[in-house]
């Protein structure tokens, strides 16, 4: 009896330490959620360690509240339109602090100490009082964003060529007394990609912008331009070219360089409130763009050789003088967007518009409507090509 029950012992041992040996433990999970954004400021209560993302809107502090010294690991900070004047040069102690939003403010001044922040990737400044940044900022050799879009800005520093990170600088909204002075500093930045001279006041784009070879987006809308330079045909990564948007004003360009042609990567062209009379030709043998905007423009015609344009995808003339379309269009297999509200079409174009773009053999025409009703009543005209 006693070896049965000293080996019934032995058996429930060996299976235990067998069960052991395959059971996987886990640990606790850490209570912290690094990605949990507070858009105000935390309780008391709350573990201070515990947070990472700040964002606060339109609430008005009038100066960096102090308990946001109280969280020492914050990756983000962001205070927009909360009235805030200055900034503390203790901001500094957010070692960690990767984005620094402080848009729609009162500040008139950056402290130098913000070179210290060795590891912020984003400085956002939009629309303050700022007229210069400090050549500190030089020291943020991680710093891949700088935006400083509406700001009365008259002065930048020379060390801001030496941020080697840099791919996006967006200097909107300030006045450029001298367009060679900027495109001079912008070409010693020279990983930049995406640069925005929106709204600088500029009436002509230097030659020199032939030396941002690596400029994939260019937004220099509302400005005063009446040309572009050839050299633009240069920019030989660019993707992205904005002259004109709909929610601000274009420029008065109203046709566009040979050089063009060798924009062989381009793929949105936004030239929306601009003086285009006559369709560009040279985007014919672009045969890559994919989105086209010409819309709020004096154009009278579509060519027959938009058919070229295979990667064509959306195309707006909203707003020109256009009574008809090339039936050529049917050629254009990718388009799948097509707006054209706000022209001179007939009722009988419109039909024929549907009938293009949908491969409808068949249309019934619509009931006759009074003329005088139908200048009243442009309801917006967007097609959508079935799939």
């Amino acid at each position: 009896m006693m070896k049965k029950l000293i080996l019934s012992v032995s058996v429930l041992a060996s299976s235990f330490l067998l069960k052991a040996q395959t059971t996987e433990y886990y640990p606790l999970a850490n209570p912290c959620d690094p990605d949990k954004v507070f858009e105000k400021l935390p309780p008391a209560s709350h573990d201070n360690n515990c947070v990472f993302i700040l964002r606060i809107q339109s609430q008005p502090f009038n100066q960096l509240p102090k308990e946001v010294w109280r969280y020492p690991n914050l990756k983000e900070l962001t205070f927009q339109n909360a009235n805030i004047s200055t900034v503390p040069v203790d901001i500094y102690l957010f070692r960690d602090l990767e984005v620094l939003d402080l848009s729609n403010n009162n500040l008139a001044s950056i402290p130098a100490t913000i070179g210290e922040m060795k590891k912020l990737r984003k400085l956002i400044l939009r629309n303050n009082k700022l007229t210069s940044i400090p050549s500190a900022i030089s020291n943020c050799t991680n710093l891949e964003e700088l935006d400083i879009t509406g700001n009365p800005i008259n002065y930048l520093p020379n060390e801001i060529n030496s941020l080697q990170a840099l791919r996006t600088f967006k200097f909107s909204g300030n006045k450029v007394q001298n367009p060679i002075d900027m495109i001079n500093l912008v070409r010693q930045m020279k990983n930049v990609t995406n640069l925005d001279m929106s709204g600088c006041n500029m009436n002509y784009i230097p030659s020199d912008i032939k030396h941002l070879k690596n400029l994939k987006v260019l937004n220099i809308s509302n400005n005063n331009l009446h040309f572009l330079p050839y050299e633009l045909g240069q920019l030989s990564n660019l993707e992205t070219l904005i002259i004109g948007d709909e929610g601000n004003n274009g420029n008065k360009i109203f046709d566009l360089p040979t050089s063009f042609a060798n924009l062989r990567n381009l793929k949105t062209l936004q030239a929306s409130n601009n003086g285009f009379i006559d369709f560009p030709m040279v985007l014919t043998s672009l045969k890559g763009l994919e989105n086209l905007d010409l819309s709020n423009n004096l154009l009278q015609y579509i060519p027959a050789e938009i058919a070229m344009m295979s990667h064509l995808n959306k195309l707006n003339v909203m707003n020109n003088r256009l009574q008809s379309v090339p039936v050529e269009m049917r050629e254009l297999s990718s388009l799948s967007q097509f707006d054209y509200s706000g022209n001179n079409f007939s009722s009988e174009e419109q039909q024929k518009i549907i009938q293009i773009l949908t491969g409808e053999t068949e249309v019934k025409p619509e009931p006759p409507v009074r003329k005088q009703m139908r200048k009243k009543s442009r309801v917006p005209k967007t097609i959508k090509r079935k799939k």
